[in-house]
């Protein structure tokens, strides 16, 4: 059964609608977060020393280019609906994620975009209330063209330095996602860690401001 999944996966990853899949996947994951983008970038990178056809400098532009294009949907989706438009949008656990993100990109805009799309669902999101808060488009795109390479090449190089672990395709394919999941959920709580940190100084560094205000008005 192995053998057999190992052929399949060897033939679709010298097939000539590959480039072009890797390219639509990284775009629609850019706003339809359940298409798995990365782990396809993972996977073809994991067995690229068996078939010589398989070229990591293509994959990066395609996964590169196919990402940035795919945020710009993203953004211009939240330009052009909002966050308030419908209802489930005005609830309060989803005010209280779009007010942490708005505040987020306000303070660290730079950081966030860049890291976002490490955390589950994160990117979507942050290029989303991007959008709709009116980030400033050129800033946006600028850093959104280098966090979508940094994701490329990182996706990439966890699949290049997992090649070869393993015997089997099947197995090596399910090695280098587990490391990537691993790495994943690692970066995410790192990230979420700093961001908690940064938000809750900010606080801080807020409240003494506000109450020097209500003093002047009083």
């Amino acid at each position: 059964m192995l053998d057999f999944l190992e052929d399949i996966i060897l033939d679709a990853a010298e097939a000539w609608w590959m480039p072009l899949a890797v390219f639509l996947l990284s775009l629609i994951d850019g706003f339809f977060p359940v298409v798995p983008s990365e782990s396809v970038l993972v996977a073809l990178a994991s067995i690229y020393d068996q078939r010589e056809n398989i070229n990591l400098v293509q994959l990066f532009f395609l996964g590169w280019f196919g990402a940035f294009i795919g945020d710009q949907v993203a953004y211009w989706l939240g330009r052009t609906i909002g966050v308030t438009r419908f209802r489930w949008m005005r609830t309060r656990s989803v005010v209280r994620a779009i007010g942490g993100v708005r505040q987020t990109l306000q303070y660290s805009g730079a950081m966030v975009i860049i890291t976002a799309r490490h955390i589950p669902g994160g990117r979507v999101a942050v290029n989303f209330i991007a959008g709709a808060t009116r980030m400033k488009l050129i800033k946006f795109m600028s850093l959104d063209f280098i966090s979508a390479a940094i994701w490329a090449a990182y996706s990439l190089a966890i699949g290049y330095f997992t090649a070869g672990w393993l015997d089997n395709t099947v197995l090596q394919i399910g090695l280098a996602l587990i490391v990537a999941a691993i790495l994943g959920w690692l970066i995410d709580r790192g990230i979420k860690r700093f961001m908690r940190s940064r938000l809750d100084k900010q606080a801080h560094q807020d409240a003494p401001n506000q109450e020097t205000g209500l003093d002047s008005d009083s």
